[in-house]
């Protein structure tokens, strides 16, 4: 007889933190500072770094400041913008030094 077989499945249990949140923000990209600012539906505002402020700009243009925002892999995700960015809809955001 196969112990596997036996044995109930197992729940895996996650947390908030070990899966993917992605959430709506408005984003604002400050091409002379190299800066994008995200803010959240509450108000709340967060800053960061990116070389490709650029592409970021365009691509909030593009969606009138729209996007998603996955603070585990710090990864924006402007959608529907890769037809004016050269393909890119995914951005690396970087938290700025203290």
């Amino acid at each position: 007889m196969n112990s596997t077989a036996q044995r109930p499945p197992s729940t895996q249990r996650t947390s908030p933190d070990s899966r993917e949140q992605w959430v709506d923000v408005t984003v604002h990209a400050d091409t002379a500072h190299h800066l994008v600012s995200l803010t959240e539906p509450d108000g709340q505002q967060h800053q960061y770094a990116t070389d490709d402020v650029r592409a970021v700009a365009a691509a909030a243009q593009h969606t009138r400041g729209r996007g998603q925002w996955c603070a585990k892999y710090r990864r924006l995700l402007v959608p529907g913008a890769s037809g004016v960015t050269g393909g890119m809809s995914f951005y690396k955001l970087e938290p700025l030094s203290a």
